[in-house]
């Protein structure tokens, strides 16, 4: 017998008032928040579910059906694209702040800086930058290039994922100057700010707000933005260093800026120095690779599960973790900083960290695959060679590695093709600059979020995924003749 009970309306839980999405700038990140607190207190209905990246993420989140009621970006020509792609209701948008562009430095950092001049100096030798498509690395490239200082820091720009990756390079002291909105450098008791960029050497930047059709249908969302247009709103962007009003100096009619575009380097570079990258992080492991591998697959010792637990953790970790640690362990202030400082090398933000990042995601299924590989081959082939004289490393290397070398070519194959399509790593440890870490992953990643730029990526894309069948095509061809070897 089934029982129902029907239960009254009323007594049914449901998930409540609708929240307000907000999908906003990364600079506005403790701004909006706190005008979120505010907008609770004033009118005791729940605050926004606000998500921030930059503003280029957000568009893409938005045109690609993210459930939204609100966006802010920090460019217009973001929302304008919007506007084009009918994500937005064009009537409700308004220009809610501005911002100044400042350069801060880690806060014991000397000597600092005290002009934008000095950024050409042998004294600054990094430089974070947000990435191109976000605006506040627009108008950064765009204050270099008015300033007529461009090809002076040309190689010394390092690309953060937005303005407060950015901003946080500069408070790890990792990065000698960090070129960030001024409201970016107000929230951070890290970082001091070296001087101010002026006004006129970059294109005005402003914070417009829109609704999207759904919000623009939400009565919630409709009183979240009158809101942020009131004195309460007002009073924590002024607080937090923005300005609720254009500067007379920031708009003249006379000034003229140059939007600085980037490049792919054609589809050539990246993939030149994808190539390259992956090659030299399988040299840096194959050797200790194999000899892990056979370790693992002929010995037994106290601890064999621990040691093979820790050389897997690679694989399963999110690599932006694996980046995150390496940058504290190879970054300035890092237990390694002196050591790599004696031998003159520097790892963080450089083609060596890209190699680095590649070969210790791709360490151990190199050591995986080799391990599996040694295990496929009968022991017993290398006791009897034993008891003919050889020693077990002889015995490995003349009886052993014959027999499992197409298996270790395959694992080799499967690896490089892994450290081909690194990203995550090697955006926090090598960040993305062109012409030295800016591998297809990066490429593919930095057209995409370019207005107009998609097909550039699509091509690129194309090649990636050439590049992986012909790997796993190559890999799966080599397993097959290690097992014919075997069975005969």
């Amino acid at each position: 017998m089934v029982w129902v009970v029907l239960l009254p309306r009323t007594a049914v839980a449901d998930d409540g008032p609708h929240r307000v999405r907000v999908h906003a700038a990364a600079s506005l990140t403790d701004v909006l928040t706190e005008i979120g607190r505010r907008f609770e207190v004033a009118t005791g209905e729940s605050p926004p579910i606000f998500s921030f990246a930059a503003s280029s993420t957000v568009v893409h989140q938005v045109n690609h059906g993210a459930q939204v009621d609100l966006v802010m970006t920090a460019d217009g020509t973001w929302m304008d694209l919007l506007v084009t792609s009918r994500q937005i209701d064009a009537q409700t948008r308004v220009d809610l702040a501005h911002n100044g562009l400042v350069a801060v430095v880690h806060k014991e950092r000397v000597p600092s800086p005290k002009t934008p001049g000095d950024l050409a100096g042998r004294h600054v030798t990094t430089i974070a930058v947000a990435a191109y498509a976000a605006p506040a690395g627009m108008r950064a490239r765009e204050a270099l290039d008015y300033l007529g200082l461009s090809e002076a820091t040309r190689g010394k720009l390092i690309a953060a994922r937005n303005v407060r990756g950015a901003l946080a390079l500069a408070a790890q002291d990792q990065v000698d100057v960090a070129l960030v909105y001024r409201s970016d450098a107000w929230a951070s008791d890290a970082v001091s700010v070296a001087f101010e960029i002026p006004a006129l050497a970059h294109a005005p930047i402003t914070y417009p707000a829109a609704l999207t059709h759904a919000g623009a249908a939400s009565p919630p969302a409709r009183r979240f933005l009158r809101f942020m247009q009131g004195p309460e709103a007002r009073s924590a962007f002024a607080e937090a260093g923005f300005d609720t009003a254009p500067s007379a100096e920031r708009t003249p009619s006379n000034a003229t800026w140059r939007r600085i575009i980037p490049h792919a380097n054609g589809l050539v570079e990246p993939l030149r120095l994808s190539i390259t990258i992956a090659a030299m992080s399988l040299a840096l492991s194959v050797v200790p690779a194999v000899l892990l591998g056979w370790l693992l697959a002929r010995r037994e010792f106290l601890g064999k599960s621990l040691v093979s637990t820790a050389l897997l953790t690679p694989l399963v970790l999110p690599p932006v973790v694996i980046g995150f640690l390496l940058l504290e362990t190879f970054g300035r202030g890092g237990p390694l900083a002196p050591l790599l400082s004696a031998l003159g090398l520097e790892v963080a933000f450089t083609q060596l960290g890209a190699v680095l990042a590649a070969a210790v995601v791709g360490f151990p299924l190199l050591v995986l695959l080799s391990r599996l590989a040694i295990e496929l081959v009968d022991v017993r082939y290398e006791q009897v060679a034993q008891t003919l004289g050889l020693t077990p490393l002889q015995a490995f290397v003349r009886i052993t590695l014959p027999m499992a070398l197409p298996g270790l070519a395959a694992g080799c194959l499967l690896a490089y093709a892994r450290a081909l399509g690194e990203f995550g790593a090697t955006t926090v440890l090598a960040s993305d600059i062109p012409g030295q870490t800016r591998t297809l992953a990066l490429a593919i990643f930095a057209l995409y979020e370019q207005p107009g730029l998609q097909s550039e990526a699509h091509r690129l894309v194309w090649i990636s995924i050439g590049l992986c069948a012909v790997a796993l095509v190559g890999y799966e061809w080599l397993s097959r003749v290690q097992k014919r070897r075997l069975a005969g």
